[in-house]
């Protein structure tokens, strides 16, 4: 990658790691949450019934060992619950939320909301954030179609 491309990676790189300094701070300061602590606990609070560790991990694009970092953590902290799930292998867990986890994540959104307006919405107008939008949209769509891609394909002849 040259010149535009490269710049604009750069850029992209630059802005995103400031927008997640600013916006982590926030975090801590106003709910005590780190920006790790409150991604996991956004995800957990959008499925009140509890999701399995690893399909959480993959639907934040996280690893398991640092998903399974981040719950230890909270765990500790009384946010979170792991228990033993229904998988046909007796080795899945579910995680949840506890009330207390319920609290913090209520307690850490508004702050949030309110960073992500300052630190970024306010500085674009609606249509570069309808642009914004777009393009990165198709590069998630590349990644999938790169990603499907690679990936084996299955024998559907058994």
């Amino acid at each position: 990658m040259r010149g535009p491309g490269l710049q604009a990676w750069e850029k992209l790189q630059s802005v995103t790691e400031q927008l997640r300094r600013e916006t982590g701070r926030v975090l801590v300061t106003e709910a005590g949450l780190s920006a790790a602590e409150f991604t996991v606990l956004a995800h957990l609070a959008a499925s009140p019934a509890g999701v399995r560790s690893a399909e959480c991990a993959r639907a934040m694009g996280w690893d398991s060992s640092r998903l399974s970092h981040q719950l230890r953590r909270l765990e500790k902290r009384g946010y979170v619950a792991r228990r033993g799930g229904d998988g046909s292998d007796g080795r899945a867990t579910v995680v949840g939320l506890t009330p207390d986890g319920r609290r913090a994540h209520r307690r850490a959104v508004i702050p949030h909301l309110e960073a992500a307006q300052q630190w970024f919405g306010d500085a674009l107008t609606d249509a570069q954030i309808a642009a914004l939008h777009d393009v990165l949209t198709a590069v998630e769509a590349h990644i999938e179609r790169r990603i499907t891609a690679s990936e084996p394909q299955k024998d559907t002849q058994e």
